[in-house]
C-alpha cells in the first residue's frame, strides 16, 4: 500500500527533468499515463512483504521510480536544482536517503551524527546548495536544524537551535532566508524509542530563525490550556500565510 504524503514537482518540470534515459527504462504504458497526469508525488511507503521504500508516482497512484528504504520513511524533501529528493527517516530514525529521479546517480544515505537523530523533515535553500534538517540533541532536550552540504556529498556542516524542543517540519519561506519550524514541545529520547517524557509539562512553538545567522526571529507558543497540542505539520498557501496542525498529547476525552 502507498500513502501519497507530499505533493513533490509539476507534472512538466519533472518530465524535463527525467530525460530520455528515464523514459526509456518506463514501460510505455507507464509513460503514457504519466503523461496524463496534473502532478507528480512522493511518499514513504511500506510494501505487503513489511519491508520499506520511496517511490515518485502519478497523480493516478502510478509508480514513476521506486527506491528501498533501510527502516520507515517519514516525509520527502525536493530540489529543483538538482532534480533530488530526500526522504527522512521517521523519528527517531538516523538516516535519510538522497535519490535522483533521472537514475543518474545511486541512492546516497545520509547517517546522522552522534547526539543527533532525524525528526522526519527537511528543506533545500532555493539555490539547492544546502539542505535543513530538523534533528534533535537528545542529550540535551534541544532542537536543532542540521545543515548540510548538498554539493559536496551531503556532507553536514553545522547547526542552529530551533528554540524549542521536539521539532517537526520545517518550511523555507518566500525571503528564501527565513526558516518556519514547528516545535512539537515533546522530549524523546533514543534510549526509551518514541515514548514522550513530558506531556505533562511539553510546550509547543512556532519559530522563525534565519538560516544563515541561526537567529530567532519570532517565536509564537500557544495558550497555555493548549499546552499539549503538538506542533507538527504545516504548509504556505500562495499568499505566504502559514498554516499548522497538531495532535493533542492530553487525556483522549478531552476536547480541545
Amino acid at each position: 500500500m502507498i500513502l501519497p504524503r507530499t505533493p513533490l514537482i509539476d507534472r512538466r518540470d519533472f518530465l524535463r527533468a527525467a530525460g530520455a534515459g528515464f523514459i526509456a527504462g518506463m514501460a510505455p504504458r507507464a509513460w503514457a499515463k504519466t503523461l496524463d497526469a496534473d502532478a507528480v508525488f512522493a511518499t514513504a511507503f511500506v510494501k505487503r512483504d513489511g519491508s520499506y521504500g520511496a517511490a515518485v508516482l502519478s497523480e493516478a497512484g502510478n509508480v514513476l521510480h521506486a527506491i528501498d528504504l533501510p527502516d520507515r520513511g517519514h516525509d520527502v524533501t525536493f530540489d529543483p536544482i538538482s532534480k533530488r529528493s530526500v526522504v527522512f527517516a521517521r523519528q527517531p530514525g538516523t538516516f535519510a536517503v538522497v535519490f535522483d529521479h533521472t537514475r543518474r546517480d545511486k541512492p546516497l544515505t545520509i547517517a546522522s551524527v552522534t547526539g543527533r537523530h532525524f525528526f522526519g523533515h527537511g528543506v533545500f535553500s532555493t539555490d539547492g546548495a544546502l539542505l535543513y534538517a530538523t534533528e534533535n540533541d537528545f542529550d540535551n532536550a534541544a532542537g536543532v536544524v542540521g545543515v548540510y552540504d548538498a554539493r559536496s556529498g551531503f556532507g553536514r556542516v553545522g547547526e542552529f537551535p530551533t528554540y524549542g524542543m521536539g521539532p517537526h517540519e520545517l518550511h523555507l519561506l518566500g525571503d528564501g532566508r527565513t526558516i518556519a519550524v514547528a516545535n512539537g514541545g515533546i522530549e524523546t529520547h533514543p534510549d526509551y524509542g518514541r515514548a514522550e517524557l513530558n506531556i505533562a509539562t511539553m510546550k509547543p512553538s512556532y519559530v522563525l530563525v534565519d538560516r544563515i545567522t541561526g537567529d530567532l526571529i519570532e517565536k509564537h507558543e500557544l495558550p497555555s490550556a493548549l499546552h499539549q497540542l503538538s506542533i507538527r505539520h504545516m504548509d504556505c498557501d500562495q499568499s505566504g500565510t502559514v498554516w499548522f496542525g497538531c495532535q493533542y498529547r492530553g487525556p483522549a476525552t478531552d476536547r480541545p
